[in-house]
Parts: C-alpha cells; sequence; structure tokens
C-alpha cells in the first residue's frame, strides 16, 4: 500500500516563508479595516452540520464539499463557505443582539474542486456581513468596505456586484427603452 506521508492532499499545499508573510499582511490589513468600520470578528468552526449548507436553493453544490461523520453518525462538512455559519451564528446566539450586526472574518474554507481548475481546494475566505440593516445605505457601507479593503491589499482590481435591484436601478438611469432594459429586441 502506498504511504502518503511525504505529501499534501491534492489541492493543498504547504505556505512558506515570504508566502507567509504575504498572507500575514493581508489578513492584517483587512482586520485593520473591517474593525475601524465597527465590525466585530467571529470565528465559526472548521466543521459544520451538513444541515447547514442543504438549502433548496444552496450555492454550493453537494459534490464539492467534504463530508464525513462525528462519533454519532451525524454528515458533517468542512467549512466550504462563511456565509451560511454566520447566518447560523446569527440566529442562534446573537438573535437578542441590537441590529444592524457587523460582522467579519478570515478563516479557510474548503471546496472539493475535483478538476481543480487551478484552484486550491483550502483557500482563506475574508469578509464582512451586515445584518438587520438594508436599503441604500446598506448596500453603500458594504460596497465602500469592499473598495478599501481591496485597495489595501492591490492596485488593480475589478468589482463585480451581482444585485439584480442594483442593475434595475442604474438601467431605469439610461436613456433606452423599457424592451432593451429588460435585454429584449426591439420589435420589427
Amino acid at each position: 500500500m502506498k504511504k502518503f506521508n511525504k505529501i499534501t492532499p491534492e489541492g493543498t499545499k504547504d505556505v512558506l516563508f515570504e508566502e507567509c508573510l504575504s498572507q500575514r499582511t493581508v489578513s492584517e490589513r483587512l482586520t485593520h479595516i473591517f474593525k475601524m468600520r465597527g465590525y466585530n470578528e467571529v470565528i465559526t468552526p472548521g466543521m459544520e452540520y451538513y444541515d447547514v449548507f442543504d438549502a433548496p436553493n444552496a450555492a454550493i453544490p453537494q459534490y464539492e464539499m467534504y463530508k464525513s461523520t462525528d462519533n454519532k453518525g451525524r454528515l458533517i462538512v468542512f467549512r466550504p463557505d462563511l456565509t451560511l455559519p454566520i447566518a447560523r451564528l446569527t440566529a442562534t446566539r446573537l438573535q437578542a443582539m441590537e441590529k444592524p450586526i457587523r460582522l467579519y472574518y478570515n478563516q479557510p474554507i474548503y471546496r472539493n474542486r475535483k478538476d481543480l481548475s487551478g484552484r486550491s481546494d483550502e483557500t482563506t475566505q475574508a469578509g464582512i456581513e451586515l445584518l438587520g440593516a438594508s436599503g441604500l445605505k446598506a448596500d453603500i457601507e458594504v460596497i465602500a468596505a469592499a473598495v478599501e479593503a481591496l485597495s489595501a491589499c492591490t492596485e488593480n482590481f475589478r468589482l463585480e456586484i451581482g444585485s439584480a435591484k442594483f442593475f434595475g436601478a442604474l438601467a431605469d438611469e439610461l436613456p433606452v427603452s423599457a424592451d432593451k432594459k429588460r435585454g429584449h429586441p426591439p420589435d420589427d
């Protein structure tokens, strides 16, 4: 039987020297920005029950999750994302806290990427969650924090905003027909 005691699992790697320093520098910069904006750090477990990620319209397919069982036979996953664990934490331990709640995180996540496609199975996810706030002011706060965080880490970045409401608001300002705004070709 082949021994795997001298290599890391596929999709993972050892981090050495300059790369360690780079990761630490980025983490410190992000922490500083998030704290200055009033966000509090939270750390969720590296393992969660599968049920946390088993929503009907789950963004992460189950085949991308590393799965195991605990000592009682319950299905657990190595955390593939941080948004849902933050939601679980907020709905349980922080439910009585005054809103809005500002949280930040910077932790490893694990995704089983069968083709790897240039990505690691173990990566770090950093971000903020603004819970219990809505509207334009909340959107601007989060977008401004993202721009500041990205600017602190790199000079060249592109921010993509994937909200249909945001697109709709921008499209409403365009001097074009309603059909073009919806993406329909003009009638002949």
